[in-house]
């Protein structure tokens, strides 16, 4: 099944047929297909054998949320919508007759970006509430999963601790390591993962809310700006208004979880119960950090990682 990260390769090739299909005026698939799986391949340094898989894996999963969605509706209306897709596929194939005799498509063909992000928006919010970003390497097909205990902190709390019990941690460690351009940063992101495997977490979770702050600080126009709810917001739009939907899904998640970490506290009112910076790094904070509040910030890097290397996935 393919993974968040993979979901690079996906957008990368549907924003190709986007402009392979406005060029040539419909979609030919024995011109286009090729050519999108090579340009993809080369520029993820992947073979093409690869990226087919992830696209039509991808394309399978958004083709199942549409089918699961017209099976709830009445049997003669199922039947019609039925019936009119298949036509409009058919006549979307312009390598097929059918256009030629019947017209083009009745409506545009649904965007499987489109119907997979509209199905995981408000899951990813909800998660994202309870100081969960999206994970790097989680399976597409597990955000179900996740819709289920979207709303219940507690089996949160445990998938991710389990999901990251193991080898799955040390993935998404090197990653981030890799990902780390400054190299004071990348000794100090080491020295928090030795810390975290000695039990250490209050130490690992002070440093790591800075190796986290600073990270996203690199995506901001303005030195001098350290906004960081600021930046993930704006990027959340503009990756959006650009049709970059996995994109524009991972930074929305970052700005519910930022939004939580920076929420502006009274230091005379009660710690909340949440992590939270203010408390934290200004030395006010009376808990101990815990093994679990680690994981959150270690997942949330992980996430910035995957929009980092969204950076190399623009059309060349």
């Amino acid at each position: 099944m393919p993974t968040i990260e993979e979901g690079s390769v996906f957008e990368y090739c549907e924003r190709l047929y986007r402009e392979l299909d406005e060029k040539d005026g419909g979609y030919y698939p024995s011109r286009h297909d090729k050519y999108v799986f090579s340009k993809a391949a080369t520029n993820f340094a992947i073979t093409e054998e690869e990226v087919d898989r992830i696209f039509n894996e991808y394309s399978k999963q958004a083709a199942d949320i549409e089918m699961e969605k017209i099976k709830r509706l009445p049997i003669a209306v199922r039947k019609k919508i039925l019936l009119k897709k298949a036509s409009d596929i058919m006549k979307n194939n312009r390598d097929l007759p059918f256009f030629k005799i019947e017209g083009p498509p009745s409506e545009e063909i649904p965007s499987a970006l489109d119907l997979l992000s509209d199905e995981y928006r408000a899951v990813i919010e909800s998660i994202a509430q309870t100081g969960w970003t999206i994970p790097i390497n989680i399976d597409i097909r597990r955000f179900n999963e996740l819709m289920k205990i979207s709303g219940d902190e507690r089996t949160l709390d445990k998938y991710f601790s389990e999901f990251y019990d193991g080898r799955e941690f040390k993935f998404i460690c090197r990653k981030i390591t890799k990902a780390i351009a400054n190299p004071a940063q990348k000794t100090i992101f080491t020295e928090c993962v030795k810390a975290f495997e000695s039990e250490l977490y209050s130490v690992c979770l002070t440093t790591l809310i800075s190796v986290l702050e600073g990270f996203i600080s690199t995506f901001g126009d303005n030195p001098q700006d350290v906004r960081i709810m600021r930046i993930c917001s704006f990027h959340a739009g503009e990756e959006m208004k650009k049709k970059n939907n996995i994109k524009s899904l991972c930074w929305l998640s970052m700005y519910e979880f930022t939004k939580q970490l920076y929420q502006k506290s009274d230091f005379s009112q009660p710690e909340p119960d949440t992590i939270n910076r203010h408390w934290i790094q200004h030395g006010r904070t009376g808990r101990s950090g815990e093994r679990i509040d680690c994981i959150r910030v270690f997942n949330a890097l992980s996430t910035m990682v995957n929009i980092k290397q969204y950076i190399g996935s623009s059309i060349k």
